[in-house]
């Protein structure tokens, strides 16, 4: 087993935030040197945002609580010590007992990285994990905080509503890491890394080129053990949109990340080839659809898209997609590249019988040796539970803006008890109870909803809402 190597194996050097700050901006900072920041305190009344919730669409989002430990104090560009783990992680080939988590937006094993501009893997001069490497910056008022809870049989890391540098926090980050021994139960089968995001809102810092979080040098997305072999991307972002054309092409828009998850092994020396990833837009373990509704039609319908992609250099894909239930599946290529493709598929309900049925999706890459993926989607169809949902009219009720982009107000002239948020493949991704006039919905993934809003007088109002990417 390996421990972290020492920092010594770089200049270390003892430095206050400001002159640090100072260096930066001047563009005189040493990248063989480990910066060591002498006047960082963390406050005593930082604590875990209890609205950091499981996401409401695919729930690979963990809750954020009072578990978790703050990994460092609002910072730009620094890292933690060694932290210990109780089990061995094997990073192609070889084993950490220990590992550094560094504020912008990856772990390493060997050093700490104050490195704030991203690079293209394969690099050889970092061994690293970067769910998202870009400059977080944390300082702001409303700059988020970087935590991290250590299992016996994993680690994850959450960057929570971080902003980036300068001491922007007009859009903010969160996005979650997890490193296991491929025991534990938070990633999916026998896999030992997984990414999830949350919101995704900046690409790029003020120091590396970008104007108001976006341009300049992308950030990256993969992994990269140093030796110009072992790695991988999933990508690099330096704009807003949903665009993406595949891991090695031109730089991709960042919300194509927005709810996502990937998930992969990189265990042993047999990880040179990882199989295809394939990456769900809004897939919860099981899609729910309802047949049967004559009122509310869309509910029949589940669309979602799934992305396949190899993600070493130069290597082809191919794909096979099929289901048990042939008259409700369909699917389109949006994107067929040889490295990427994207499938936008459908399911409709209409005239299947209540049970499970499956999406089948197995997916291959002419690496040596040649890797493939088999994923199953299990569908639930419901007799439909929404068909009795009336269309009353609650006094002054609206909700506004519609559309918007994830934060709505609602009020209405009558006291209000209750509201449910329905997305349009049946999931209720939302219930709350009240005693007011109004209220705030934020965070909510881009899509289309139906929001149930019930009076004091049990008066029942049903409209629909849109989010936009």
């Amino acid at each position: 087993m390996v421990a972290g190597a020492s920092f010594a194996q770089k200049n270390s050097l003892s430095i206050s935030t400001s002159e640090y700050d100072e260096l930066k901006k001047s563009g005189q900072l040493n990248s063989g040197t480990v910066y060591q920041f002498s006047d960082l305190v963390v406050p005593s009344n930082i604590k875990p945002d209890a609205a950091t919730n499981k996401n409401g669409m695919c729930g690979c989002l963990l809750t954020l609580d009072n578990s978790y430990t703050l990994a460092m104090a609002p910072n730009d560009d620094g890292s933690t010590n060694y932290i210990q783990l109780p089990f061995s992680f094997d990073f192609y080939g070889t084993t950490y007992d220990s590992v550094i988590i560094n504020n912008n937006g990856n772990i390493s094993f060997l050093a700490p990285y104050f490195e704030f501009t991203a690079n293209p893997f394969p690099d050889p001069n970092y061994n690293m994990i970067a769910p998202f490497w870009g400059d977080v910056d944390t300082r702001s008022a409303n700059g988020g905080s970087v935590w991290y809870k250590v299992t016996n049989d994993a680690m994850i890391v959450i960057w929570d509503h971080v902003g980036y540098y300068d001491l922007n926090d007009n859009l903010t980050n969160t996005f979650q890491l997890v490193i296991s021994n491929g025991q534990d139960t938070i990633i999916h089968g026998n896999n030992n890394i997984s990414f999830c995001y949350g919101d995704m809102q900046w690409t790029t810092g003020d120091a590396s080129s970008g104007v108001v979080g976006y341009g300049g040098f992308a950030a990256t997305v993969g992994v990269n053990i140093g030796n110009g072999v072992d790695f991988f991307q999933v990508g690099q972002f330096d704009a807003p949109g949903t665009g993406f054309d595949g891991p090695y092409a031109f730089p991709d828009q960042i919300d194509f990340l927005d709810d996502q998850e990937v998930y992969f092994n990189v265990a042993g020396m047999n990880a040179a080839n990882i199989p295809p990833l394939v990456i769900n837009s809004n897939i919860c373990d099981t899609i729910d659809v309802y047949t049967g509704d004559t009122l509310h039609k869309s509910m029949n319908l589940a669309q979602f898209a799934l992305s396949l992609m190899t993600p070493e250099f130069g290597q082809l894909i191919s794909y096979e997609i099929s289901s048990d239930a042939p008259t409700g599946f369909s699917y389109v290529e949006n994107v067929s590249n040889n490295d990427y493709i994207n499938l936008a598929c459908s399911f409709d309900a209409q005239g299947l019988q209540e049970g499970i049925y499956h999406i089948f999706v197995n997916a291959s890459d002419n690496g040596v040796p040649a890797e493939s993926i088999e994923m199953i989607i299990p569908v639930r169809v419901h007799q439909s539970q929404l068909a009795n949902i009336q269309t009353q009219v609650i006094a002054g009720l609206q909700v506004y803006p519609n559309p918007s982009n994830g934060d709505f107000s609602l009020s209405a002239n009558e006291e209000l008890t209750y509201i449910s948020l329905i997305s349009m493949n049946g999931s209720v991704v939302l219930e709350r109870s009240l005693t007011g006039f109004n209220t705030e919905i934020n965070h909510i993934a881009p899509g289309s909803y139906l929001l149930r809003a019930v009076d004091r007088n049990d008066a029942v109002q049903t409209l629909r809402i849109e989010v936009l990417p």
